[in-house]
């Protein structure tokens, strides 16, 4: 339903791929083996692709949009090697990955979602930048990075950082593995100390073109500047006037 957000559970890590025809369409983020999914205006049934990231299991999922009341918001993917009881397993670290979650859906909501679907968080309070300037957060010179907007709840920080493609070609973000042909592996390039690295987009368009910048969501358990680990310039009076 449009305004909605759907939730998908799947077995293992994941990644995804959107057809260009609803990227303007719909937000989507992964995060811990979850896709959440909200479309902001009606498109037909359009399919998918989701890949784990352990096992390489592809999973096709035919999605839509319209004013039609959904009868669940949330779905889980089960396979049967993920049948298992994990409850224990998961028990401690479930409070911080909760909240790492709800920060990180939270800044893509504010971000992306259209006028009077945002919503609002009492427990999420938004806090300044230290700069609003490009930063050294990705290695190389191929992507300029700028912060955007920075939150805060139960001692977290969530940080959005946007992306900006400066090279002439195309390529696609992965937190996993090794660099292969047009792909970028944000883990051997990305500074600083972070619990959780979520895009908004898993890839970047050549310069120019209308999908060359994204949003990376950055949260930490220290402030956005002492988990990069970067010394950035305070702003003198006479710079902010």
């Amino acid at each position: 339903q449009q305004g909605e957000e759907r939730i998908i559970h799947f077995p293992d890590e994941i990644r995804y791929w959107l057809p260009d025809s609803i990227k303007q369409k719909v937000s989507v983020l992964a995060a811990s083996g979850v896709l959440y999914i909200q479309s902001f205006e009606e498109f037909p049934k359009t399919r998918i692709r989701v890949q784990g990231l352990s096992d390489q299991q592809i999973y096709l999922l035919d999605i839509s949009s319209s004013d039609l009341t959904m009868t669940s918001t949330e779905l889980v993917v089960m396979t049967p090697e993920s049948v298992v009881n994990r409850s224990q397993e998961i028990e401690p670290s479930r409070n911080i990955e909760d909240w790492r979650v709800r920060l990180t859906r939270y800044a893509a909501r504010q971000l992306y979602a259209r006028e009077g679907l945002a919503g609002t968080d009492n427990a999420i309070q938004r806090i300044p930048l230290p700069t609003s300037s490009p930063i050294p957060l990705i290695r190389g010179s191929l992507i300029e990075t700028v912060p955007i907007a920075s939150w805060r709840a139960n001692g977290l920080t969530v940080t959005a950082v946007s992306l900006q493609n400066l090279s002439d070609r195309s390529f696609r973000l992965r937190f996993e593995g090794r660099e292969i042909n047009e792909d970028l592996n944000l883990v051997e390039l990305l500074r600083g100390e972070w619990l959780t690295a979520t895009l908004q987009h898993s890839s970047l368009g050549a310069k120019g073109q209308d999908d060359d910048s994204t949003v990376l969501y950055l949260v930490s358990s220290r402030s956005f500047e002492e988990s990069l680990g970067w010394l950035i310039p305070a702003v003198s009076p006479d710079e902010e006037a």
